[in-house]
């Protein structure tokens, strides 16, 4: 990953070093496991656990040999030790210790990528509560439909990433698995309970029925969830750019007094923020097809899927992680324009209230729905092309032969009738989430 969008944490957990120490905490609880089953002696396996430790320089050296990197490094391990290292890698196959660990590195990045979740979500919660009472123009289509609550938006993002929580829960309950089958995933060469003893002492689940390979339908699915996720962070950037257009302007990316927007107009303020985010959701999600086609070994297995792998997951962590905190960070500092929110509300005159005007008549009085509608639209284009209210055009256009009175009349045209529910709302969102 380029330095630009590198998490120091997750570069941390994908760098080499952690990988080969955890590559040596499977040998080591493989060893142990053994001992525990009476096949190694105590004394052998203690040795291994205080003597061992990783000497990068030295395995390379010896890969360059080799031209396999898990025997170059069981090898480093051995020349560190005395008759005891005939235990190191016992019953093992390659796969079971760079899938274990693997899954064990994912599993790290995935505490990393949950804990930043969580901390956008409360960001979206805090958000939400404090502009509930904010009424705005509500759009479809990019068009003005009804007026509606600002917090209604913010509640709709935090329900959407506790919903992508959940799905990363399920996906780390199926990723972060110790794989300790042997060869063909026979245990012909080890013992179920050497598997259980290693997934026990790395606080992994079990990988219960595998080839040589841990089976990348794991991988596919977390990938999956990963790229949702990204989806999500790119609809929430999408919908921030679009209110920092010139002709909305109702929300905007907060600007630094020392920012500057161009290189060549002093006046400019770019969403660059949302803009990032929406790029690199976008590469996160190229990652998908890659991810599948790993699915499909040869036999037991092939190693297709391993070289792919050391760029993609370094990759999409470093980019989803990022981008949360980018996303949490721009949420925090949003600029909501009340005034603009309450003059674009103005400027439509009342002509969002057709709809509660054609529904009232429809439940109160015995007229058809197509003679109603019919002739609130008729005043509604009359609406777009004067200076008049829709009220005094509804009242011009003859709306009392369809409504008992005046008074009848003005109370339909009450603004908070769009926030009415909002209260509700936000108590069934926030019981469903605790």
């Amino acid at each position: 990953m380029i330095q630009r969008y590198a998490v120091k944490e997750v570069e941390k957990i994908w760098a080499d070093n952690n990988k080969l120490n955890i590559w040596l905490q499977v040998e080591i609880n493989v060893v142990n496991a053994w001992a525990q089953l009476g096949f190694v002696p105590l004394d052998d396996a203690k040795k291994i656990k205080e003597i061992a430790k990783v000497d990068i320089n030295r395995m390379l050296e010896i890969e360059q040999k080799t031209k396999h990197d898990v025997v170059a490094f069981t090898r480093m391990i051995s020349e560190q030790l005395g008759s005891e290292k005939k235990w190191v890698h016992i019953g093992l196959t390659s796969t079971d210790v760079v899938d274990t660990a693997q899954n064990k590195m994912i599993q790290q990045s995935n505490i990393l990528l949950e804990e930043s979740l969580n901390n956008l979500s409360k960001i979206l919660k805090q958000k939400a509560e404090e502009t509930k009472k904010i009424i705005i123009m509500g759009r479809t289509h990019g068009m003005y439909g009804e007026p509606t609550s600002l917090g209604l938006k913010f509640l709709l993002w935090f329900d959407e990433i506790q919903r992508q929580i959940v799905r990363l829960r399920l996906a780390r309950h199926q990723i972060e698995v110790a794989k300790i089958s042997g060869s063909m995933g026979n245990y012909a060469n080890l013992e179920l309970e050497v598997e259980e003893y290693v997934a026990k002492a790395m606080s992994l689940n079990l990988d219960k029925i595998s080839t040589q390979v841990t089976q990348r339908d794991r991988h596919a699915f977390l990938i999956s969830v990963i790229a949702n996720i990204a989806s999500t962070f790119e609809k929430i950037a999408t919908e921030i750019r679009h209110f920092q257009r010139s002709e909305v302007q109702e929300i905007c990316e907060g600007f630094g007094l020392e920012q500057k927007g161009s290189s060549s107009m002093p006046h400019k303020k770019n969403p660059i923020s949302s803009e990032n985010i929406c790029g690199l959701s976008r590469y996160a999600r190229s990652f998908v097809n890659t991810a599948f086609e790993n699915n499909v070994l040869w036999h037991e297995r092939d190693i297709s899927h391993s070289s792919n792998e050391r760029l993609v997951f370094p990759d999409i962590y470093n980019i989803i992680i990022y981008v949360s905190k980018r996303m949490t960070n721009t949420i925090n500092d949003l600029v909501i324009n009340y005034d603009l929110i309450a003059s674009h509300i103005n400027d439509q005159k009342g002509i969002f209230f057709s709809q509660r005007v054609l529904t009232y008549i429809l439940m109160k009085y015995q007229f058809s729905r197509e003679e109603i509608y019919d002739f609130i639209q008729k005043c509604t284009l009359e609406c777009q092309t004067s200076k008049k209210s829709f009220k005094e055009i509804l009242i011009k256009n003859g709306i009392m032969k369809y409504i008992s009175s005046k008074n009848e009349l003005n109370e339909l045209f009450d603004i908070n009738f769009f926030t009415r529910n909002v209260e509700k709302m936000f108590r069934r969102v926030m019981n469903n989430h605790g």
